[in-house]
């Protein structure tokens, strides 16, 4: 499985409100098409984004900007303006305080994952640094992925949450207990994996974690989709892997036929 076709130009926006170092600051999270050659023939497309950290413009309603975005997937898809989405793929990041007073808050996603859960088939993923969730609450369509992998119609499916840092903060992992995580998702030949944090590209001079770049550099795993560290070159190949980097961008994946 691979991609084969990336547009640069987005095909739809949303506007948010989002926390910056001197207040708060209006974004706009771009929508792209990209295409995918080797998915089942009963998938259509998928959803994968990241680092939603903001809350939506309407300051009444002052919902995580996730939910708006589930909500806007879900009127395109039911406008006939994008295809039939068969599952989504989120890589942490959603939360930003309701009054937006600073960058890098921590709270609850729970509210993201079951406004995409109730508007979409299958929802998939890991969690960010900042989340934090209610598992009990989720809703039965949500899978959440640490060091295990799901099949979604002949796809197979692995994750890591969190970052590489220090076990006592929250959702991060030794280097080699992540490393160890890594290799548990991969098992199996996964088609596809998510993560939060992903590699560096030092090429490019594009951040991310050395070890995650080697281990991919060595290891089958078709699609890699991470968020973390914003790249203003978003797409890699490394090893056999095509590694795309969905920090505030949604794709929209469609299947070549």
């Amino acid at each position: 499985m691979n991609l084969v076709d990336i547009n640069n130009h987005p095909f739809h926006e949303i506007r948010y409100r989002t926390s910056g170092r001197n207040g708060v600051r209006n974004n706009v999270l771009p929508f792209y098409r990209a295409k995918a050659y080797g998915l089942p023939i009963e998938i259509t497309s998928f959803v994968v984004v990241s680092d939603l950290q903001g809350r939506e413009v309407d300051k009444n309603n002052n919902r995580l900007v996730g939910e708006a975005v589930a909500e806007e997937l879900s009127v395109l898809q039911e406008l006939g303006e994008i295809s039939n989405i068969d599952f989504v793929l989120l890589a942490g990041d959603l939360y930003d305080y309701p009054d937006l007073r600073k960058l890098g808050g921590t709270g609850d996603v729970t509210s993201v994952w079951n406004e995409f859960a109730s508007r979409f088939k299958e929802v998939v993923g890991v969690m960010g640094n900042h989340d934090q969730i209610r598992e009990s609450d989720l809703a039965d369509n949500v899978t959440l992925l640490d060091g295990d992998a799901i099949n979604i119609s002949g796809i197979r499916i692995g994750g890591v949450s969190g970052i590489v840092g220090d076990e006592g903060r929250n959702q991060r992992k030794l280097e080699k207990t992540f490393r160890n995580y890594l290799d548990k998702a991969c098992a199996g030949n996964a088609d596809i994996v998510v993560l939060h944090q992903g590699p560096d590209d030092p090429e490019r001079g594009q951040k991310g974690a050395p070890m995650i770049r080697e281990f991919f550099a060595k290891r089958n795993a078709g699609i890699v989709f991470f968020g973390h560290t914003y790249w203003q070159q978003p797409l890699m190949r490394l090893g056999k892997n095509d590694v795309l980097n969905v920090d505030s961008r949604l794709y929209l994946v469609e299947a070549v036929k």
